[in-house]
């Protein structure tokens, strides 16, 4: 602290229009940086504060990501706004309860990574699967008999409208 002080009593004496005044002064400011940067090394500065609804609103993103690739219509369901949103109200209740975001997407972390990656895997062999037992249903099923559906002579469509009979 008594560096501090005498710093400023020199500063205060030091002439800003005189060259070798400036130079100290600039010296003067990069060992005041540098003081700073060493206490913030030893003693660092709080983290700014991270949203919480931000946090709880990742999940169901990253949930609406890995959906999306199999259901692209839902892409507009899983939108970040929507899902800051939910996170807003999913904040309040882990304030009442005591729950924490991180310490929930850091204990599933390896899961949520392993669906993430396992998604482009699954999502084309199902596909390939249903398409293959849709074939096989086809070719099962019965082939489909076409009805005549022309009108024969006796039938009513036939006639003159009326009930009227063509003489001969």
């Amino acid at each position: 602290m008594a560096d501090l002080n005498e710093s400023q009593a020199e500063q205060a004496k030091l002439d800003p229009s005189d060259p070798l005044d400036r130079i100290a002064m600039e010296a003067l400011g990069e060992e005041r940086a540098q003081a700073q940067a060493d206490a913030d090394f030893i003693d660092p500065p709080p983290p700014p504060g991270i949203d919480p609804a931000q946090t709880w609103g990742q999940i169901p993103f990253m949930f609406g990501k890995v959906l999306s690739m199999a259901m692209p219509e839902l892409a507009g369901v899983y939108t970040e706004e929507k899902c800051y949103q939910w996170g807003a109200g999913m904040a309040a209740v882990s304030d009442k309860y005591g729950w924490d975001a991180g310490e929930v997407i850091g204990r599933f972390g390896p899961e949520i990574a392993l669906a993430v990656a396992s998604v482009p895997l699954v999502v084309p062999t199902y596909q390939a699967i249903k398409a293959r037992r849709e074939e096989k249903e086809r070719e099962k099923a019965p082939p489909r008999q076409e009805k005549d559906i022309t009108p024969s002579t006796d039938h009513p469509m036939s006639q003159a409208p009326g009930g009227f009979v063509d003489p001969e």
